[in-house]
């Protein structure tokens, strides 16, 4: 599946966690060569490496502050150096804060997100429209958050929501180069993020509210990220597409 794919060369922001990991996995394993961006975790790095270096496919880890303008430019200006121009950007990295009432809320914490999620975001989609060639892809992750924000998560569901925009706005002014923009808005994904840590009994109420009773994964994650990636999903422009399992926070 997806042949077409093989040799593609990609970026992916926030590569080596939860989703990020799952896109890189899935990535690899159709034979796209990837920079993978990550924060500061060398040890996810190298977990990450044992598990797609077996694919054959050429990929180079950076770290760099997705936050800060002056790392992604770096982040890349290495790409560029190492394949050309890209066909793929994947926007994921961020931060999460969901239990985290307005009144308890402080200017820290607004910052602290807003520098990743909306900042960063955007100079991650501004560089990548630099560095894409035509009929290129660059995709955000987001979050059904911005759609269904639940309490505690004001500051991260208003940052979710904001991003969204961006590719509403890219999918206009890139669409005559043929690059397609959009948005995947993951549900509950096990494995990723603050759910990560959730005591099983947290994890099973939070089933309870999929038809499918159970959390999504990275891997389901993925596969439409690959989907919107391949030449099937080459009429799929500005969309936000769910990945919820039919649960909403």
């Amino acid at each position: 599946m997806y042949e077409e794919l093989k040799g593609k060369k990609a970026l992916i922001t926030g590569a080596t966690k939860g989703i990020g990991r799952g896109i890189a996995e899935k990535f690899s394993s159709l034979g796209i060569n990837s920079v993978l961006n990550y924060s500061n975790d060398d040890i996810a790095a190298i977990e990450t490496e044992e598990i797609i270096k077996g694919y054959g496919i050429e990929y180079h880890f950076v770290k760099a502050d997705v936050s800060d303008p002056d790392d992604i430019r770096r982040l890349f200006s290495f790409a560029s150096e190492k394949f050309g121009q890209l066909d793929i950007v994947v926007a994921n990295a961020g931060i999460e804060l969901i239990e985290t009432p307005v009144l308890e809320s402080t200017e820290s914490d607004f910052d602290k997100v807003f520098d990743l999620n909306v900042k960063g975001t955007f100079f991650v989609m501004q560089e990548a429209a630099k560095c894409l060639a035509n009929n290129g892809r660059l995709i955000l992750i987001s979050s059904t958050m911005s759609i269904h924000p639940d309490s505690g998560a004001a500051i991260y569901a208003a940052s979710k929501a904001a991003s969204k925009l961006f590719v509403d706005v890219l999918a206009k002014e890139l669409g005559p180069r043929h690059i397609n923009v959009n948005s995947v808005m993951p549900g509950i994904i096990d494995n990723a993020g603050v759910i990560t840590d959730q005591p099983i009994e947290i994890k099973k109420q939070m089933m309870a509210g999929s038809p499918f009773n159970r959390l999504g994964t990275p891997e389901d994650v993925a596969k439409v990220v690959a989907f919107l990636a391949s030449d099937e999903g080459a009429f799929v422009h500005g969309h936000h597409l769910q990945v919820n399992g039919g649960s909403i926070y």
